[in-house]
């Protein structure tokens, strides 16, 4: 029996969205070939479309139904990028004036930290009206996002430009500002209503091996910041060795290459399909040159004269029961040690945030891994008015997850500062659809490959590989789309029960069946009796309870394309093809 979870959840792609980003919607309009529409809808879910376009980690291709169950899921995160490069209407600075004029309040918010986490918490907080000033450490706003992604997966510009509009929505970022300097915590508690700290995870995690210290081993997070930071005095060897299997790892030794090294290894202590990156980069990576070991560790870098790199020993591993990350632990080898020559080793095997600028006189709980404790539902820490979230509480994850937490965070200082005790879900409604528009042929439809730059000419830090779709490629990749959001409503008084939509589905997705040939839960325990005020217990078990018009229609919605050929067949108007809008936040005093 269908309720208000069970449709959301049949919406796979907005379900396993960290921010429930309207996807079925906004393909639909690419599909119609209206860009703009498409970026609202994205540029209202997840704040920076241009950016999560390129660097996501889509979680909601892997619930794609048309991935799971025909062949390959619809390219949403690619469409997402498409909806931001073919847009026509630029934002309009006077909407966003008007944003600030209406909502205006004295309160003030301040923000520890420019990253994903703490902008999208700034945008939202300051289109609830409150004065937002952000305060960076870093010379740049973008935390990762700047810092530890290279430009030739995500461009410069196309981050500035999507912060564009936090200035016209009145956000002060103030860059080169490290908290816990000339400003303190204590200061801000002071001088603000409330904080937000999401200062991210940037501290590198050591190997803990002999050798660490040794001139030419720099720390993954801290190479990347100094390539994108283009500082001067980077040095790259000729032979590199990268320790770690994640995004940093991947981006350290492409990086590498395009600064001139002729030798990049990656030495992996699992096997590929525990690996906990993007298969596409690693794919990337490979094409231009990277050399991936798997099942290695490393144990020790050596020294010639005691001062620089000159090698790395390694062992090979065997995989043994799962850990408590639930990937199988590796198990070193005995006798398979072995030694690579390198000049540089960069380790990249984690980050964790640095906790220095927190005070302990100021009182905030701590774990015993030493992170931040706050409360996992309005992320308020056990001081009133500081809040935090992000790679900062968790250590590092993906940037639509830490989009999430600040968006989330927004939502509870708006509870704190103002009159509203509770947030609650507005009910989730449907609109009827009077035409499916959907490709006649969908399911034949190929999903299309966006073009790359030749692995060749891939020789700049700041040429963009990944080179989107077309205009029209991104209309045919959106015509691939099921349309989810869109459900078959079934009336029941008007039903005949004339099985012209069982025959006429190309699916298969419908079955009439008696009730006393199911089995029910509770849920259609109670429609049966409502409907007949007889249980379906009786219903089976009882001689001469049976009803010979006590029939339930059962569809398979996984199997579901959306083409409307049912409620067309229809001949009462029993059916009806509606689109399914999920609730949203709304106060209660």
């Amino acid at each position: 029996i269908p309720d208000e979870q069970w449709f959301e959840e049949n919406i796979g792609c907005e379900n396993a969205c960290p921010v429930n980003t309207h996807a079925p919607a906004y393909i639909a309009a690419i599909m119609s070939g209206n860009f703009d529409k498409a970026f609202d809808i994205n540029r209202g879910d997840n704040l920076f479309p241009a950016i999560l376009g390129r660097i996501c980690v889509h979680p909601c291709e892997e619930k794609c139904r048309r991935g799971i169950r025909f062949d390959r899921p619809i390219s949403i995160c690619s469409l997402k990028r498409a909806s931001t490069d073919f847009r026509v209407q630029p934002t309009k600075r006077q909407e966003l004036d008007e944003i600030r004029s209406k909502t205006k309040r004295d309160q003030k918010v301040a923000i520890i930290g420019a990253g994903p986490s703490g902008l999208a918490a700034a945008n939202d907080v300051a289109r609830m009206g409150y004065h937002v000033t952000v305060y960076e450490s870093l010379p740049v706003k973008g935390g990762m996002l700047t810092a530890g992604i290279p430009p030739y997966r995500l461009p410069r510009q196309v981050v500035e430009e999507a912060f564009e509009e936090l200035k016209y929505l009145g956000v002060e970022i103030h860059t080169h500002t490290p908290i816990g300097q000339e400003i303190k915590l204590e200061d801000l508690k002071r001088d603000y209503n409330a904080v937000y700290i999401a200062a991210g995870a940037h501290k590198a995690d050591r190997l803990e091996i002999q050798g660490e210290d040794l001139k030419g081993v720099i720390h993954g997070v801290t190479f990347m910041r100094q390539v994108n930071l283009e500082e001067k005095d980077l040095k790259i060897g000729k032979r590199i060795a990268v320790i770690g299997g994640g995004n940093t790892a991947i981006d350290t030794a492409r990086s590498s290459l395009r600064l001139g090294a002729e030798k990049v290894y990656i030495f992996y202590r699992r096997t590929r399909a525990e690996m906990p990156v993007d298969e596409r980069e690693l794919e990337e990576a490979e094409l231009e040159g990277v050399e991936v070991n798997y099942l290695t560790s490393p144990i020790e870098i050596f020294s010639h004269d005691g001062k620089s790199v000159s090698g790395i020993g390694c062992v090979r591993n065997r995989l043994g029961e799962p850990d408590d990350s639930g990937r199988r632990r590796p198990i070193p080898i005995e006798g398979s040690e072995f030694a690579v020559p390198v000049d540089v080793v960069i380790p990249a095997v984690s980050q964790s945030p640095d906790i220095s600028f927190l005070p302990e006189e100021i009182g905030l709980e701590m774990s015993k891994w030493a992170r931040l404790v706050v409360d996992p539902d309005t992320f308020q820490t056990n001081i009133p008015g500081i809040f935090a979230g992000g790679d900062f509480v968790t250590g590092p994850r993906d940037v639509i997850r830490v989009i999430a937490d600040g968006r989330r965070a927004a939502v509870s200082i708006d509870l704190f500062l103002s009159d509203k005790k509770t947030a609650r879900k507005k009910q989730a409604f449907f609109t009827p659809v009077e035409e499916i528009d959907i490709e006649r042929n969908l399911e034949r439809i190929p999903r299309h490959r966006m073009l790359t730059l030749p692995a060749g000419r891939r020789d700049s830090l700041h040429e963009e590989v990944d080179l989107g779709f077309s205009r029209g490629e991104a209309v045919e990749e959106a015509k691939r789309c099921f349309q989810c959001h869109i459900f078959t409503i079934f009336d029941r008084k008007k039903c005949i029960l004339c099985g012209g939509c069982v025959d006429v589905c190309p699916r298969y997705c419908f079955r009439m069946v008696k009730l006393d040939e199911i089995e029910g839960d509770r849920h259609l325990e109670q429609l049966v009796e409502g409907c007949f005020g007889v249980s379906l217990e009786r219903i089976r078990n009882e001689r001469g309870v049976r009803l010979e018009s006590g029939t339930a229609m059962i569809k398979d919605e996984s199997m579901c394309i959306q083409c409307g050929l049912c409620a067309r067949r229809c001949p009462t108007g029993a059916i009806s093809m509606e689109m399914f809008h999920r609730g949203t936040t709304l106060y209660e005093d």
